[in-house]
């Protein structure tokens, strides 16, 4: 089986895409490449949910490259992550550690970047570090071959996502929200902001189980809760954001 490499980016253009792209063709990276560059702008939050997702349908030593980094250039660490089934590229700074830890982390590195590239700006270590560290890996090198050492794994940036957080808005509006509580169907959930109550639905198994504008919540196809409006936009409707965090009461 020929390589796997992801990459989830908030990059939202194609220039900055195309010189990955440009990087994997002059390391002779000639594998699957998977690539989402639409994540929520600085969403680190979204960014680590949406490749926690991906892990759950990618094969085995699928190379997990992360690029949401509004700390380049600082003194925030590039870290490599081996899960047991999985390699993880990306910044220090909670990214990759929702999917790597669902996995079960067994190693950490840091990666020396100088050794990776010896030229490198300042803003895109997405192009410069990460994405030649996730060829080399896809090519089953060892962090070691390019200079990484091992860190001691408590070290790390840890994020976690929050009860009632949206953690993805998709381009339906649908507000994609984390919610560890079972929600069963037949049962109404009030959604609240802020001690201000937005709305109470019907929790149901699809989308067509309401009226044409009626709002309602499901279990969605990313083992996520949300709230949409059917044939409508839930986040328009209902001003809510990713990152929003939201009061949620099963009556």
């Amino acid at each position: 089986m020929k390589p796997t490499i992801t990459i989830t980016t908030d990059f939202g253009d194609s220039f900055a895409a195309a010189q990955l792209k440009a990087v994997l063709a002059s390391e002779n990276f000639d594998g699957q490449v998977i690539e989402n560059h639409d994540v929520t702008d600085f969403s680190i939050t979204e960014g680590a949910f949406q490749i926690l997702t991906l892990t759950k349908f990618s094969p085995v030593n699928t190379v997990h490259i992360g690029v949401i980094d509004p700390g380049v250039g600082s003194q925030r660490s590039g870290i490599v992550i081996r899960s047991n089934k999985f390699w993880f590229v990306g910044p220090d700074n909670g990214l990759l550690y929702p999917a790597a830890i669902n996995d079960g982390i067994k190693k950490i590195w840091k990666i020396n970047e100088n050794k990776v590239n010896s030229r490198i700006s300042t803003t895109f270590h997405g192009r410069d570090v990460f994405i030649k560290a996730g060829i080399y890996l896809a090519q089953r090198k060892l962090p070691e071959d390019f200079g990484s050492s091992l860190i001691d794994a408590n070290k790390i940036t840890k994020l976690s996502f929050i009860q009632g957080q949206v953690v993805h808005t998709d381009s339906y509006g649908n507000l994609k929200i984390y919610a560890k509580n079972g929600f069963k169907e037949g049962k109404s959930l009030t959604f609240s902001k802020n001690s201000e109550k937005i709305a109470t639905v019907r929790v149901v198994r699809t989308f067509a189980d309401v009226a044409k504008g009626e709002p309602l919540a499901l279990l969605g196809s990313s083992g996520t809760l949300e709230l949409a409006v059917n044939l409508g936009n839930a986040a328009k409707h209902y001003s809510i954001k990713t990152g929003d965090i939201l009061d949620l009461e099963l009556h």
